[in-house]
C-alpha cells in the first residue's frame, strides 16, 4: 500500500479546500469499503484521504410527508436498512439496502459512496432514480442540486466538479396509491455483485386497474445506471394486466445495453432484464393499492 496523508475535517469548508488545495492527488474517505479496497489494490494512490465523519449533519435522516425524505450522504447502509421511517414511507430503499454486502460492511458502508464510487452495478442507484431523487452537492460557491440520473457520466465518473462533494439525497413524496420495489439476479443471495438490477415505481388510478404513472431504472446493464423510458411509456395509462407488463418487461430488455464480461454474457442479462423487470414491477403494483396484496388480472 501506498503511503498517504491523513486529515479529518471538522467542517465542509475545510474538506472543499483541503480538496481543491490537493487536487487530482486526494480522496474523499467516507465508509471506505470500496476505497480501502483500491487503495490496497494499487488501484487507487491518493496522496491524501479526507475523512469526512467528523462533519455534523451528514449521516441525518430527515421525513416531512409534504416535502419527502433527505438523507445525509454518511448514512450508512445499515441506518437506510434499519431506520422506521425509511421502512414505513420508502420500503424499497430499505431493502435495497439490506441486500448490499454483509452486515459488517453495511455497518461502514455509506450511501454517498455507494453512489459516489459510480459502479453500474451500485445497488442503491436504481431504485433511488426509480424514485426521482436528486443529488445534493455542495461546492465552493455553495449548493447545487442535480437529478440523481443526471449524476452518473460512465463508470467511476459523476458528475462532481473539483472541489465538490455529494452532501445529501433528496427523495420527494410519493403519490397516493403508489408501489416501489428493487430486485436484483447475483449468483448468490449475499454477498455478491448484480448481473442486472431493476427499480420500479408504479402509481395507479383510484380505480386500481390502470397505470397513471411509472419509472424504471436498470442497473449493470449500460455504462451507468439507466431510465428505461420507452417502458415507461408502454404502462403509462394502460390497463393493468400480464400482458400489459410482459410488453413492457420486454421493452426494457430492447432498451438495456449491456456488455460481455466474465459475471455474464450480454445476451443472459438482456433475457434477466425482462425476467426482474416483470417480477419488480409486479411488486411494486401489488405495493400500489391499498390492498395488501392483489394479483394481476390475467
Amino acid at each position: 500500500m501506498k503511503r498517504f496523508d491523513y486529515i479529518r475535517p471538522s467542517d465542509l469548508r475545510e474538506a472543499i479546500a483541503l480538496l481543491k488545495e490537493h487536487n487530482g492527488r486526494s480522496a474523499i474517505l467516507a465508509g471506505g469499503t470500496d476505497l480501502l479496497v483500491q487503495i490496497k489494490m494499487r488501484a487507487a494512490k491518493p496522496e491524501l484521504l479526507i475523512d469526512l465523519k467528523a462533519i455534523p449533519n451528514l449521516n441525518d435522516i430527515n421525513f416531512e410527508k409534504g416535502n419527502g425524505l433527505a438523507i445525509g450522504a454518511l448514512t450508512t447502509l445499515r441506518e437506510l436498512e434499519a431506520s422506521k421511517v425509511i421502512r414505513d414511507n420508502y420500503t424499497a430503499i430499505s431493502e435495497s439496502a439490506l441486500i448490499i454486502g454483509s452486515i459488517q460492511v453495511r455497518n461502514k458502508a455509506t450511501v454517498g459512496g455507494n453512489l459516489c464510487n459510480a459502479a453500474p452495478s451500485a445497488d442503491m442507484a436504481p431504485i433511488l432514480i426509480a424514485l426521482g431523487a436528486e443529488a445534493v452537492i455542495t461546492g465552493e460557491g455553495g449548493e447545487r442540486v442535480i437529478l440523481l440520473e443526471d449524476f452518473f457520466l460512465g463508470p467511476g465518473r459523476t458528475a462532481l466538479k473539483t472541489g465538490e462533494i455529494l452532501t445529501g439525497l433528496i427523495v420527494p413524496p410519493k403519490s397516493p396509491l403508489t408501489g416501489a420495489s428493487y430486485l436484483r439476479h447475483t449468483p448468490r443471495k449475499r454477498m455478491d455483485l448484480a448481473f442486472v438490477g431493476v427499480g420500479s415505481v408504479v402509481t395507479t388510478e383510484a380505480d386500481n386497474e390502470t397505470v397513471k404513472d411509472a419509472r424504471i431504472a436498470l442497473g449493470a446493464v449500460a455504462p451507468t445506471p439507466m431510465r428505461a423510458k420507452k417502458a415507461e411509456e408502454v404502462l403509462r395509462g394502460g390497463k393493468i394486466s400480464e400482458s400489459l407488463v410482459q410488453e413492457a418487461a420486454q421493452t426494457a430488455s430492447n432498451e438495456a445495453s449491456p456488455i460481455d464480461d466474465l459475471r455474464a454474457s450480454a445476451e443472459h442479462r438482456k433475457e434477466m432484464v425482462k425476467v426482474y423487470t416483470e417480477r419488480s414491477l409486479r411488486a411494486a403494483l401489488d405495493r400500489a393499492v391499498s390492498a395488501p396484496a392483489r394479483e394481476i388480472n390475467r
